[in-house]
This record gives C-alpha cells, sequence and structure tokens, in this order.
C-alpha cells in the first residue's frame, strides 16, 4: 500500500514538470552558421516578485546599478553552456539575428519563467515558450534574481545548443 502511494506521489510530482516544459515553435536554424547573436533582455512587462520594473527600482535601489550585471550572467552562463557554438551579448552593432528573452516573470526566490524569440531581418522566425529557471537559496532579492539568472542563461545555452545541432 504504501509503495503504491509513494508511486502515485511521484508520477504527480513528475506530471507538474511536465506541465513546465518548453514549447518551441518555428525554427532555430538561423542560428548554425550566425557565430555571434545580440540577445536583448526584456523586464517592461515582466511580474517582478508581485512588482513591474519600474515598482521593483522603487523597492530594491540598486536596480539600475545592479541590472547591468543581472544582463551579463544571462550572456555569460549562455554561452558557457553553449560551448563556442554560437556567442550571444549584448552587441552594439547589428547582427543577422537578435534573439529577445521576454522575461514573464521572477519569484520572490529569483525563479524565471520566460519566452524567447529569434528574430531574423525583424521577423520571428522561432520562439521557445515557457523557459523556466530555478533561482537562489537565500540571500537579498536581487542575489536571488542573479542566481535566477545565471540559471536562465544555462537553460537558453542548452536549448539554443539543441536546436542548432
Amino acid at each position: 500500500m504504501k509503495k503504491t502511494l509513494v508511486v502515485i506521489a511521484v508520477a504527480l510530482f513528475c506530471s507538474g514538470f511536465a506541465a513546465m516544459a518548453q514549447k518551441v515553435t518555428g525554427s532555430f536554424e538561423a542560428l548554425r552558421d550566425a557565430g555571434r547573436v545580440k540577445m536583448v533582455v526584456e523586464f517592461a512587462e515582466a511580474d517582478i516578485m508581485g512588482m513591474t520594473e519600474e515598482q521593483f527600482s522603487e523597492y530594491e535601489t540598486d536596480w539600475e546599478k545592479d541590472k547591468p550585471g543581472l544582463l551579463s550572467l544571462f550572456y555569460s552562463y549562455a554561452n558557457r553552456a553553449l560551448k563556442g557554438a554560437l556567442t550571444v551579448g549584448s552587441y552594439n552593432f547589428d547582427t543577422d539575428c537578435t534573439l529577445t528573452l521576454l522575461v514573464r516573470s521572477v519569484t520572490s526566490k529569483g525563479d524565471y519563467d520566460c519566452d524567447l524569440i529569434l528574430s531574423e531581418g525583424g521577423e520571428e522566425s522561432g520562439r521557445i515558450v515557457g523557459l523556466y529557471a530555478p533561482g537562489g537559496v537565500f540571500g537579498t532579492k536581487l542575489n536571488l534574481m542573479k542566481d535566477g539568472a545565471k540559471h536562465t542563461g544555462v537553460a537558453i545555452g542548452r536549448l539554443l545548443l539543441k536546436e542548432i545541432r
């Protein structure tokens, strides 16, 4: 009886993760030979711990100062996971393709829920919906967000690597 309950509990637990799975639409084929790709991270419409970005910047007074460092974590951890197959960054020049990370929400633990969009010549060619990554365990809200940015960067890199191989 106990074994049956454990099996049911594990099955229900795992089915919750299936609901968080990413959905890929369109094509990311253009990234295969891209080399370097500009990646933009958008918080404009995000729910950050129950606040808008503007409200969060009032709550977390160091937000504007710390935001560039947070963004660099997305790029550097994505690039580590990409292992040289592609390089993403906040380049000041135009690239053939642009990745936009739309941050939908950030929880109080720094968990991220995002969409990743690939655009070629201004037209959307691919989208990954439901990109989820966990945040941190302890620290300030900003530190938990930084932990989440690292995990999100790794998730981006792994998904892109899978899509371009």
